[in-house]
């Protein structure tokens, strides 16, 4: 992964532009095309936007754009869509600075962009492949190797569109030379060669749909596709087998998955192949019937309308993220803390949960009370210390900062006053909560009056 660079030409640009002449001219025609690479992007790796460019001299040429519309091209300037990203690697934008030239040029919200270089097999950057979001998203090394691969398959695929087209050129010019008596052999030659490079076109052809297919297969997450009319389930990946125990291809998809919140999912199915509209559900209950097993799951699931794949009819991509298990531990846990939190009301304990980076406190009335609060009165950390004597205040704060470096239980007394003048003992424990990068940003405290 690589932040974003000031790459700006190529050690070679006017190669380069050479090459990427050749490229822009046939993949004009071929937009629709791209739109579908774009469109399973989007699908493969669950974000909503997808943006394939090509940078030109003075212009970056929008090919694709699935997320947003009314854009065509935009002036090359020194913006992130003007610079020529590195390659072999993908190149994360998630900084505000950075995230908010995206949100200006493309006139809406992205807080997240994933890019990668169009290197061709010469080695020329034509051009690059961006996965937007317009919310922070965690997008793991996995998922950058998943999305470099995906770039090969479509740099292949244009590559195929220029074959195509100086082939198509190439007979225009042995047509000429059938008047051309002189040069006959030629001609006839030039018809042997074009043979065998439909053959070698053939045979890469071949190799991108073997490309698509590990692709599919080796996704993280169970994908499968089903022909939209009889809802016939012709792939599914392993991640699919895997999710159900079963290889599932040859069933329907609505006698697979029978209701989804109690509802018929055929009917969601059929709305989703008339409407030729995507269907998202997160976490929903899915009834599922198995060869003899019957039962529930928890889901993230997803329906897209593909379009023609060759010759097969219009079909559905559906995607299924088995959930049950963390939606189970969340009910556990908000069961787990009700439970927590009305024995902590019944020992008549204060509570709390500070929040260090804003001071922020959620304290029940007991805790309030015991520095001389009301329970309607608003309390934060600052209040806290206030109503600690002076010559606790030093000894409470090391003993916390020592609990969050030993990642261990605080324990403590300490005398408050409170705003009538009277002084309380007040016994006090605490554990620090850590986030993702080990920093510690809340902690959840207990304390007591005692006496003494």
């Amino acid at each position: 992964m690589m932040k974003v660079n000031e790459l700006w030409l190529s050690r070679d640009e006017s190669t380069r532009l050479a090459t990427l002449s050749r490229y822009k001219t046939v993949c004009s025609p071929s937009e629709h095309a791209l739109e579908d690479f774009a469109q399973l992007a989007c699908e493969i790796f669950d974000l909503p936007m997808c943006l394939i460019s090509l940078v030109d001299q003075d212009k970056v040429y929008l090919k694709a754009c699935v997320g947003f519309t009314g854009l065509k091209s935009l002036p090359r300037t020194e913006s992130l869509l003007g610079r020529l990203l590195p390659s072999n690697q993908v190149t994360i934008v998630d900084s505000h600075e950075e995230t908010l030239q995206f949100s200006g040029l493309l006139n809406t919200t992205i807080l997240f962009c994933a890019g990668v270089a169009l290197i061709t097999p010469d080695g020329h950057n034509i051009g690059s492949l961006w996965l937007m979001n317009d919310q922070s998203t965690d997008f793991e090394l996995k998922k950058q190797s998943l999305l470099m691969k995906f770039e090969q398959v479509l740099i292949d695929r244009m590559g195929l569109w220029l074959v195509a087209a100086e082939d198509a050129a190439m007979r225009i010019q042995n047509v000429k030379l059938v008047s051309e008596n002189e040069r006959v052999v030629e001609k006839i030659s030039h018809l042997m060669d074009y043979h065998q490079e439909i053959s070698n076109a053939n045979n890469v052809l071949e190799g991108v749909l073997d490309s698509f297919e590990m692709i599919f297969q080796q996704a993280p997450i169970a994908m499968g596709i089903c022909s939209g009319a009889d809802k016939n389930i012709w792939q599914a990946n392993a991640m699919m087998e895997k999710s159900f125990g079963i290889n599932i291809v040859g069933q329907r998809l609505h006698h697979l998955i029978v209701e989804i919140n109690g509802d018929d999912f055929e009917k969601v199915v059929n709305d989703t192949y008339q409407q030729a509209k995507p269907f998202q559900a997160k976490e929903a209950k899915l009834f599922i019937d198995l060869p003899g097993e019957k039962k529930h799951i928890y889901a993230n699931l997803s329906l897209q309308p593909v379009g023609r794949m060759g010759d097969e009819p219009d079909n559905i991509m559906f995607i299924i993220d088995n959930v049950t298990e963390q939606v189970f531990e969340k009910q556990v846990m908000e069961e787990a803390n009700n439970v927590l939190i009305n024995a902590i009301e019944d020992t008549d304990m204060g509570y709390t949960i500070v929040e260090f980076a804003t001071g922020n406190m959620n304290a029940n009335a007991r805790l309030k009370q015991n520095y001389g609060y009301a329970p309607f009165e608003a309390f934060n950390y600052d209040d806290l210390f206030a109503a600690m004597l002076p010559e606790y205040r030093s000894a409470i704060k090391a003993a916390v900062e020592k609990a969050i470096v030993n990642r261990s239980i605080y324990q403590s007394e300490y005398q408050v006053r409170w705003r009538d003048g009277s002084v309380h003992w007040i016994r006090g424990y605490g554990k620090p909560i850590y986030d993702a990068n080990g920093k510690a940003s809340h902690i959840i405290g207990f304390n007591k009056i005692i006496s003494k």
